[in-house]
């Protein structure tokens, strides 16, 4: 994220990217920025409730799952664990696509398991043990279905009744060869009413790619001035054609299928540069003024299960139906939601902080997978970058700009090719390597210590030199960012090792790189100048 602080003057073509991707009136000229993709991961569900996001996911190896809370939508912001299923049984395993509610005055998680095997896939219920969004649930019920069956996700219609919706294998077709969507009502948010209501209809070539008898799956409900509309993902997840579909029910009957119409065209879809984008939710700008598509896509241009999550503003036809316009291309910058709060420019004595890695709570991590990339351990921060080089993993330090200032960390190669080190004056980073816009300080596969320029792309080498003998220990690295003049410094050395002058970036964040190597991170520390 760019600070308000900063200004961003919107170029004529950055304008016309803006009405392309959907929006309906131009865009500020100046305020928060963002750049997708904002983090690794999948099947994104985002609640916004009493000003805050909630985001249930799925932790790595669909183990368990974790619920985030932001302020922001542009970062998921601070996680916690809060349901580990039994080591065995029905509801022990592939815990797929949750999605966080509040109903009632009531916290509830809708998700899936099995036993192992994805053929005895059910959904299940977990209620909140307490009121706190972030804290422990337990097992409350599994939905009775009449088999195989994911993605649900719940609504309340205008006629006040509780509905599901999700993705199942109709009876008595062979396992595994098609999904359809189905829609029941509910007797209460852990029990279904029926009866289940296959609403999928006829598939349309683009719903079959690497599926030939048709796949919908990831259904969201989406309601506005007494429509009913569903949005949904549709062929192979794991094909680069994988993109959202909409369906409305055109008279009012949520149970007739016959009443449900599918759009003839796909809603959003691959691009030159977006792979597969879809398994999306809608949810509003902090303001409410604005709707946002949240999707994940691959990463590989041929499609896989290697993704990332991205936002995007999305808005209405004149007839009344969404629009989500195309993927904006990884990596353009594009104004933040409306009202999303902005980082605060720490200039003033007292703005210090001393990191001790006590957890990951002040970091944004852009990693793949951050439960599996990024750990605490020993007071230590440890990044294994190595998992997928690709990700170009990053850790920000949140709601925090800084102009002049001096930070320092050790750090610590442990194995990969690429490089490590401090980012800093940084915006707009996402999910790639040289994603971001701002300097780092780093140390080099091939031993050089490097004081590099990104502009979201390609990088520009200002200094660089050679570290003398290969260090079989970690690097303390410093750096005074003063006005136009960058200086770096090795060991606690007086005199900096390298420095240029840059009139590029006078502000932005502060943060790591470890970017296709692992390294451990230790002894932070950043105070302004």
């Amino acid at each position: 994220m760019e600070s308000a602080t900063v200004t961003r003057v919107l170029s004529p073509a950055l304008l016309a990217l803006a009405l392309l991707l959907g929006a309906a009136a131009a865009p500020a000229a100046d305020g928060p920025t963002y750049a997708n993709p904002i983090y690794g991961g999948q099947d994104p569900y985002v609640l916004l409730h009493d000003g805050v996001y909630y985001i249930a996911a799925s932790a790595p190896g669909d183990s368990a799952i974790v619920v985030f809370k932001s302020d922001k939508l542009t970062d998921p912001g601070v996680s916690r664990t809060v349901y580990v299923p039994p080591a065995t049984g029905p509801y022990s395993k592939q815990l797929w696509a949750p999605e966080i509610h509040r109903i009632d005055g009531q916290w509830y998680i809708y998700t899936c398991a099995d036993d192992g095997d994805n053929a005895n896939h059910r959904l299940i219920v977990l209620k909140a043990d307490t009121d706190d969004p972030l804290g422990s649930y337990s097992m409350a019920a599994e939905l009775q279905t009449p088999g195989w069956a994911i993605d649900e996700s719940v609504f309340r219609a205008a006629d006040g009744k509780l509905y599901c919706v999700w993705s199942g294998w109709p009876v008595d077709t062979v396992p595994d060869s098609t999904q359809h969507l189905f829609i029941s009502r509910m007797a209460s948010p852990t029990e279904l009413a029926g009866p289940a209501v296959d609403i999928s209809g006829k598939m349309h070539e683009w719903e079959t790619r690497g599926r030939p008898d048709g796949l919908n799956e990831g259904p969201q409900p989406l309601l506005r001035d007494g429509r009913v509309f569903i949005v949904y993902a549709c062929s192979g997840s794991w094909t680069a054609d994988y993109a959202l579909g909409v369906m409305e029910c055109t008279d009012g009957d949520l149970l007739n299928p016959d009443s449900w119409v599918k759009q003839p065209k796909p809603a959003f879809s691959r691009t030159d540069h977006v792979y597969g984008p879809g398994h999306g939710c809608l949810t509003k700008s902090p303001d409410g003024a604005e709707d946002w598509l949240v999707y994940h896509s691959s990463i590989d241009p041929e499609g896989s299960w290697n993704r990332s999550v991205s936002i995007q503003r999305f808005t209405w036809t004149a007839d009344g139906a969404p629009n989500f316009g195309r993927p904006a291309p990884w990596g353009t910058v594009l104004p933040a939601p409306s009202g999303e709060p902005a980082n605060k420019l720490i200039s003033e004595p007292g703005g210090e902080l001393a990191e001790t890695f006590d957890n990951l709570d002040r970091w944004e991590p852009i990693c793949f997978f951050r439960r599996t990339s990024v750990r605490v351990r020993d007071g230590a921060l440890q990044v294994r970058g190595t998992l997928d080089p690709r990700y170009g993993d990053k850790l920000v330090l949140r709601d925090r700009d800084y102009a002049d200032f001096e930070a320092e960390v050790e750090v610590n190669r442990r194995r990969g090719d690429g490089a490590a080190g401090l980012l800093f004056r940084i915006s707009n980073a996402a999910v790639g390597v040289n994603r971001y816009h701002g300097y780092t300080a780093q140390w080099t596969a091939d031993n050089r210590v490097q004081l590099v320029r990104s502009n979201g792309d390609e990088l520009t080498v200002l200094a660089e030199a050679d570290l003398p003998g290969r260090p079989n220990r970690p690097l303390h690295l410093r750096v005074v960012a003063q006005g136009d003049r960058l200086s770096v410094y090795l060991d606690g050395a007086r005199k900096p090792l390298i420095e240029a002058q840059d009139e590029t970036y006078f502000t932005g964040a502060v943060g790591l790189l470890s970017g296709g190597v692992n390294s451990t991170f230790d002894n932070f520390q950043v105070r302004p100048l």
